[in-house]
């Protein structure tokens, strides 16, 4: 082995454990296993162990143990992140959220559905980076402060914003780009389109702004893939409304979404991306990685048909991605997810989504380099990520940062109830264990299967770890309710 240019002698043992370890990089590596890896049939004790991680970590120099590190209680990681393979010196681009002028709902959901569209639409370019919709939508063209202002906020180059007004069935979109550094205005146009006439002129939109904003740019190579949605605007606005309906937090948002994108699917067979997103629906409504094998089945029909009607939609590999995954197909999923963030790159939920795929795959500290890759894309984004990151970061035994992320989450289902729990049972507080563990009992929650078939893990020792965490919450739980009845 060689260190800064300088060849480092190790000992048989010591090289043994160093090479499992970098065939696991970033994986949580368990003592036992590593006892199999480097004393194959012979009988040994921790303590030989730690004697070769101590041998290692002086050889690295890694007195901080950083590198190699110490998972409480499971065993070592080789900290190596890989990180996320996309480009990130591109300009940055916001996408403000559309105005429109007649109050009308309806016409509310287009304005957001157009400015969307445009968002993905400029993601596809690899010369820029596009924000995500939950940060740019936060802030309107008439609430800004002025372009500079917003533009240290949010931390972009350029802002895309308009309005659009509809009159007797025809669409008038007025579109700016404006440089946020100077606050001049580079280019603006405006548009009128019928009907369906409108999926085009947004294909329009996005080839414009980003060739007005490479010709500024030393690479001006475009790379531009669009697929025609749906010949139904009523399709359209169901899928708009179905979309908005599952980022709500209501017991009936996820309901609603169903029945719309039910209804998208009834008025365009062929529009993939609502088979896509009615799979999404139907999978979140059977209980995600808890639905039954029948949902799951049916659902992953819908999002290979999403895929086959749009191939070069980000949306619909992403789905398609998340249905495997609660299949238990871990590398096809990642496959898909690869596949959305090759067709968009900067998809900040895409690459959150990844992130959690990989924690799942058994490579927190990769997944863990992605999500900060996706807040630095969506700093003010929905509270899943919150969760991902927290599961993550239990994975590595960082248990106080891994509450600190849940206790974000101002809404707290059963599901993330059970997850606390765990997490404080390993710290050793096990009241608040118990207190979690309890409110999701008393929704008719079983705690163990959920950790058992909830989350989906791909190898056995992480599902053992979450294991190991709700047994004692449970034996909390169980202490406090026998000492509850002795007393009275």
């Amino acid at each position: 082995m060689s260190r800064h240019g300088e060849t480092v002698f190790l000992r048989p043992k010591a090289q043994a454990l160093l090479s499992h370890l970098l065939q696991n990089t970033g994986r949580v590596v368990s003592k036992s296993e590593l006892l199999d890896a480097v004393w194959p049939e012979v009988t040994v004790t921790e303590d030989s162990l730690t004697q070769c991680v101590r041998e290692l970590r002086k050889a690295l120099g890694d007195e901080a143990q950083t590198l190699v590190r110490t998972v409480s209680r499971r065993g070592y990681m080789l900290a190596v992140a890989s990180g996320p393979d996309i480009a990130t010196d591109a300009p940055v681009v916001a996408v403000l959220r559309f105005g429109h002028a007649t109050g009308d709902p309806t016409d509310a959901a287009i304005a957001d559905g157009i400015a969307e569209d445009i968002l993905n639409g400029l993601g596809r370019f690899r010369s820029v980076t596009v924000l995500a919709r939950n940060t740019s939508f936060a802030e309107s063209a008439e609430a800004r402060q002025g372009w500079q202002t917003l533009g240290n906020k949010f931390g972009a180059a350029y802002f895309v914003d308009g309005d659009i007004k509809r009159f007797s069935g025809i669409f008038h979109i007025g579109v700016r780009l404006t440089e946020a550094s100077r606050g001049v205005q580079l280019w603006s146009d405006r548009y009128q389109a019928q009907d369906t006439e409108i999926f085009s002129v947004q294909n329009e939109i996005a080839y414009r702004i980003v060739s007005r904003l490479v010709s500024r740019l030393e690479d001006a190579r475009l790379q531009w893939t669009s697929s025609k949605p749906t010949d139904s605007l009523a399709a359209y606005e169901l899928v708009l409304r179905g979309t908005a309906a599952l980022r709500g937090y209501r017991p009936q948002d996820n309901e609603d979404a169903r029945m719309l994108f039910e209804a998208a699917v009834e008025k365009d067979p062929n529009y993939g991306v609502a088979q896509s997103y009615l799979a999404l629906s139907r999978v979140i409504n059977g209980g995600y990685a808890m639905a039954s094998t029948e949902v799951l089945a049916g659902a992953l029909d819908l999002a290979l048909k999403g895929v086959t009607l749009a191939p070069e939609e980000p949306r619909c590999h992403r789905i398609l991605a998340i249905v495997r995954l609660y299949l238990r197909q871990h590398a096809a999923a990642e496959q898909h997810v690869r596949r959305s963030l090759d067709l968009n790159p900067y998809d900040a939920d895409t690459i959150c989504q990844m992130g959690y795929l990989l924690t799942l795959r058994g490579r927190p500290l990769d997944g863990l380099a992605w999500m900060d890759r996706a807040v630095r894309l969506n700093p003010i984004h929905p509270d899943w990520y919150h969760l991902d990151r927290s599961m993550a970061l239990y994975s590595i035994g960082e248990y106080r940062s891994a509450a600190t992320e849940l206790e974000r989450v101002p809404l707290l289902g059963p599901g993330a109830r059970v997850r606390l729990a765990v997490i404080y049972a390993q710290m050793g507080e096990l009241e608040l264990a118990r207190q979690h563990l309890g409110v999701a009992v008393a929704a008719g929650f079983s705690p163990l299967d959920y950790v058992k078939n909830g989350l989906a893990f791909e190898h056995a020792a992480d599902i053992e770890h979450v294991v190991e965490g709700v047994t004692k919450a449970c034996a909390e739980a169980e202490r406090s309710h026998m000492s509850s009845s002795a007393t009275g």
